[in-house]
């Protein structure tokens, strides 16, 4: 049931109500929807999308320090978008801007008693270079170029709800259940349920048809809880993502060694099987990810 006894003015609207009442998020930029669009044509240069990024100096410096961390391991500096283009790709790339866009549309949207949005934007991160290792390693190459940028939006509609609803999802947020390690796992998922009536993977797939994102990574904002439920041709990445988030929940930093769960604690049901993994593979992922994101902590914090 909805929590009905919050103390508010008025109850949590029910899902239906809550979705119409974010029609007021705002919209992705105009450069990023041009980009998007140019991205998606192989026949675009490059140096016609590296300028047009240029023209946004935070979006070019979010998108460099990307490139440039250990997350991508490359051995010099990559000093330009254009020259980062040329190594990575059009479609890792276009997953960067769109994260790093995205990201700037909810800074300084934090408080006090709300989501720890740094801890939210750590895990995020983590979730995303931990998907690219995974695609990698389990010989997924045909979900190289969506992983990252599903890792990085998945928790998205987590977001929202703080953000426009943040009166009534501080009482999720009760308890201690503002821990990096408790607010991306099965439990969390069911407290919001039970709480608001809604959830935010209902926010996220709304959000992500909103923005016209491509629809596996849509998907994955609805369904990385609850990945048998997703279409047959998008469960490959639903449940890479699902693997992912539960890995980076678990690799936390914040998280007390005295209260860290089982890195198998907040995997959906049905994950392991699909993927063929079983218990000492996941730690062996797990501690392969630690090494590949021990380092990203700055990426969208300072310059």
């Amino acid at each position: 049931m909805p929590y009905a006894d919050s103390g508010d003015d008025q109850a949590f609207p029910d899902v239906a109500t809550a979705l119409k009442n974010i029609r007021d998020l705002p919209s992705l930029p105009v450069v990023i929807q041009k980009l998007m669009t140019m991205m998606q044509d192989p026949q675009v240069p490059a140096s016609r999308v590296s300028e047009l990024i240029s023209y946004d100096p935070g979006l070019a410096s979010r998108v460099l320090r990307m490139v440039n961390s250990s997350a991508f391991g490359f051995q010099r500096q990559i000093t330009s978008i254009q020259h980062g283009m040329m190594i990575l790709g059009f479609n890792s790339v276009r997953g960067i801007v769109l994260s790093a866009s995205v990201l700037k549309l909810f800074e300084g949207k934090s408080h006090s008693d709300g989501l720890d949005h740094e801890a939210f934007w750590w895990h995020s991160t983590a979730t995303a270079v931990t998907a690219k290792l995974l695609a990698e390693r389990l010989r997924m190459p045909h979900l190289l170029d969506d992983a990252f940028t599903a890792g990085m939006l998945h928790d998205m509609g987590k977001l929202v709800l703080d953000v426009y609803f943040r009166d009534h999802y501080k009482h999720v947020l009760e308890d201690g259940f503002n821990l990096s390690h408790r607010c991306h796992g099965k439990e969390f998922f069911y407290r919001e349920e039970d709480i608001l009536g809604a959830t935010h993977t209902e926010v996220g797939a709304e959000l992500g048809a909103r923005w016209k994102l491509p629809v596996p990574i849509q998907e994955v904002m609805r369904s990385h809880h609850t990945p048998t439920a997703a279409p047959t041709e998008h469960r490959p990445l639903v449940m890479l993502i699902a693997l992912a988030n539960a890995i980076a929940a678990y690799l936390a930093k914040d998280v007390p060694s005295r209260i860290k769960s089982s890195v198998l604690a907040t995997l959906p049901d049905g994950v392991l099987d699909y993927l063929k993994l079983d218990e000492d593979q996941v730690k062996a992922l797990a501690n392969e990810a630690e090494d590949s994101i021990e380092a990203i902590g700055h990426l969208f914090y300072g310059t």
